[in-house]
């Protein structure tokens, strides 16, 4: 009977263990648990690296800048990569932010994407070309990071917006431009701050 007892309170101890283990995950579709476990750090990441990225493996396709992650003794650049849109969401980059005396990674995630009110979708009624290859200079400091540019449709054909560091908004992130097949043309999607 002593022996039972043990055993029933070993599994209860499991189950809060488990419970307690999961509270800082997240489920993501499709059914998968992804752990994030907090990252902090006493010192400020470095600036983020200069990239050239590769040519776009398509027209849609966006640019995601790289990022430094933290190893348990030292930051290490993550290279950038592009992107293929999904419908309605954005990813929102990894970055680092200033709390508590330290350095706190927010860890990268898709979001649901909902334009303000005033925003107005471009169309196009050919694709654009492929993303020009940029050579994206140094951050002016650890708190920017890179928006690609963008082609876009001016006076009935497209034109090169060329890419800029942009400054992290505290509680906002950015939806990079990118152009989606609608129908018979090509729809213009992006290029706004959302709060999140």
């Amino acid at each position: 009977m002593h022996h039972r007892s043990l055993m029933t309170h070993l599994r209860w101890a499991l189950v809060a263990l488990v419970a307690v283990s999961l509270s800082g995950c997240v489920v993501a579709p499709p059914g998968r648990v992804v752990v994030h476990e907090e990252v902090r750090v006493a010192s400020a990441p470095p600036p983020p690296r200069a990239e050239t990225p590769p040519p776009a493996p398509a027209p849609h396709f966006y640019w995601v800048g790289g990022h430094w992650r933290w190893t348990g003794h030292d930051y290490e650049w993550e290279p950038g990569h592009w992107v293929e849109p999904r419908a309605n969401e954005v990813w929102v980059q990894p970055r680092w932010v200033a709390s508590g005396g330290g350095w706190v990674l927010q860890p990268g995630h898709w979001a649901r994407v909902t334009p303000p009110a005033e925003y107005v979708e471009v169309t196009a009624p050919i694709a654009p070309p492929p993303p020009r290859v940029e050579v994206i200079t140094p951050a002016p400091g650890p708190g920017f990071f890179w928006v690609g540019g963008v082609w876009r449709w001016e006076g009935g054909r497209h034109v090169w917006v060329a890419g800029h560091w942009e400054a992290h908004r505290p509680g906002q992130y950015w939806v990079p431009h990118h152009w989606v097949q609608a129908g018979g043309g090509w729809r213009l999607s992006g290029g706004f701050w959302m709060h999140g």
